[in-house]
């Protein structure tokens, strides 16, 4: 390689013989003769038109201009091994297997675009995905079966650790019937009393929502629970009865003609999500990867919830 006229070559050497003090110890090191270095050096020198070296009977010290041609020798070096690595990771391929659990909303809304992303750059990578009720994949989890679980949970659990995610909006989701405007931003103090499906016990929402009934901040009417998210957004779509659901599932639902979707206002109500792993088990290479694509889609999902909120208040 050729980088201006120099040749990679005696950048290694001149890297060498700073770090060595000695033509013949950076020769050594390089596995060449010490001829070989000294006559790449001086070419070097003649190529720049300036003296790198100040030579002595002890060995080579390098002088102001080499100390900091010697500086900017470590970056391109460093950048040329770390373009290397990336090539042979690149025509190597990521492998190996990862087994990660959703919650259903996640699952629904926003993995199926990671994973097909994921799948596409990484072929030689073994997938396991697992959604369903927090309880039973936080002790997957717990147990090594699953690297990670990504979604709401209500508290710690010993033997497992948390990084989190983020705190996001939530809205109203409705069935049809129960007459609200599309996307028309609502208060919960001042809607009519609900008829509401809550989420299970075990999703961090729960609680709050329940909070917010016993101070007067919801009115309902009837709560129903329902620990399936498809079954409860089903009995939406059949009913007048609503719920309190992240963004990313009104986002989903929004071409939904039997579902209506409202953004809440003025509400401390916020879905907490956090990406949790057995504590003794750091995550693979393959598992922080996927898991990688999945948060970049959230953001990307949260981009677009704004992005339509903005427009649904321009109307």
């Amino acid at each position: 390689m050729v980088i201006s006229g120099m040749d990679l070559r005696q950048i290694h050497y001149f890297v060498a013989a700073c770090e060595e003090g000695s033509l013949s110890a950076a020769a050594n090191r390089l596995n060449c003769t010490a001829s070989g270095v000294s006559q790449q050096m001086s070419a070097l020198e003649a190529r720049l038109g300036t003296s790198l070296f100040e030579r002595t009977r002890r060995g080579v010290n390098p002088t102001a201009a080499g100390r900091r041609f010697y500086d900017r020798c470590l970056v391109i070096l460093k950048a040329v091994s770390e373009a290397e690595i990336e090539l042979e990771d690149f025509a190597a391929g990521l492998s190996g297997s990862v087994s990660a659990g959703f919650a259903p909303g996640p699952a629904k809304a926003i993995l199926p675009q990671a994973l097909a992303r994921f799948t596409r750059e990484f072929p030689r990578v073994d997938i396991d995905i697992a959604s369903g009720p927090a309880d039973s994949l936080l002790a997957e989890t717990a147990s090594g079966a699953l690297d990670f679980y990504v979604g709401q949970f209500a508290k710690p659990q010993m033997g497992l650790s948390a990084v989190p995610i983020g705190q996001f909006p939530v809205a109203l989701i409705s069935g049809s019937r129960r007459g609200f405007m599309p996307m028309k931003p609502v208060r919960l103090d001042t809607v009519a009393p609900l008829k509401l499906f809550v989420p299970s016990a075990t999703n961090s929402l729960r609680p709050k929502i329940e909070a917010a009934i016993r101070n007067g901040e919801i009115a309902v009417e009837r709560t129903i629970s329902i620990a399936s998210l498809s079954a409860g957004l089903e009995f939406l779509g059949q009913t007048d009865w609503s719920a309190i659901l992240p963004y990313w599932i009104g986002l989903k639902e929004l071409a939904n003609d039997r579902i209506t979707v409202n953004p809440i206002v003025d509400s401390t109500l916020r879905a907490e999500v956090a990406m949790i792993f057995p504590t003794r088990q750091p995550l693979s290479r393959p598992a922080q990867q996927l898991y990688d694509y999945f948060e970049q889609e959230l953001r990307r999902t949260e981009v677009e919830w704004d992005r339509v909120m903005a427009d649904c208040v321009k109307l």
